[in-house]
């Protein structure tokens, strides 16, 4: 059955980029005209996803009140509901808190981070309870980056600080929801789940080769809004 659901984690605080989110969340911030999580339900609606789940945190009626009043939802054709945390409960612990709330296979995806390939193509894929997307780049020293055999993902390797190419995470995911530990408290998806998954041999990795950025500090937040300006 094809994958439906799009979740977005969209609690995150900002803190790098300063004055810019110290009363709007990171997703909210305009970028091309628009706020940034426009853009991605955008791109939710042109793969074929009907329904999405914004987990939000900081700010989160700031978020709620632009969807009430821009009636997004109802001009992409989206069903959209919003999980606040009532705590920061990291990208792992906003996921169970929300357990009920998920489709049984779900695609998801940062709230700052735009990675412009088909998520389709992800979120079809069945073989595995996990699968990422990953992307090449050139100079990996900032990253920590994914071993891929035969389209699994096998283990992370640390930042190095190396001038080499490598396959970083794309911040976009297919999951099985059996798949998510009940794990209580706040915890990470990308420290505790993703290596767990790996080392068991389930989670799979795909590469994409599309525009890749996030907003999270100001170099690359002024760089979104010419590449989304296009």
């Amino acid at each position: 059955m094809s994958v439906t659901q799009c979740v977005l984690l969209v609690g995150g605080m900002g803190t790098r980029l300063g004055d810019l989110t110290a009363q709007t969340p990171k997703p909210m911030l305009s970028v091309a005209g628009k706020p940034f999580l426009e853009h991605l339900l955008v791109k939710a609606a042109r793969h074929g996803f009907t329904e999405v789940v914004l987990l939000a945190g900081f700010r989160a009626d700031v978020l709620v009140d632009w969807l009430t009043q821009s009636q997004v939802g109802a001009r992409l054709g989206l069903r959209i509901e919003v999980v606040v945390e009532a705590e920061p409960m990291g990208t792992g612990g906003a996921l169970v808190q929300a357990r009920d709330r998920l489709a049984p296979t779900f695609l998801l995806a940062n709230g700052d981070t735009w990675f412009d390939f088909d998520w389709r193509a992800l979120a079809d894929h069945t073989d595995v309870p996990a699968v990422m997307a990953l992307r090449e780049i050139a100079v990996a020293d900032r990253y920590e980056t994914a071993v891929l055999e035969a389209s699994r993902v096998v283990r992370f390797r640390p930042r190095t600080g190396e001038a080499s190419p490598g396959l970083i995470n794309g911040g976009v995911y297919r999951i099985s929801r059996a798949a998510l530990p009940d794990l209580p408290g706040a915890w990470s998806l990308e420290a505790d789940f993703l290596p767990r998954v790996a080392l068991a041999g389930e989670l799979g990795g795909q590469v994409f080769a599309g525009d890749f950025i996030d907003i999270g500090v100001p170099e690359s937040l002024a760089a979104a809004q010419a590449l989304l300006a296009r």
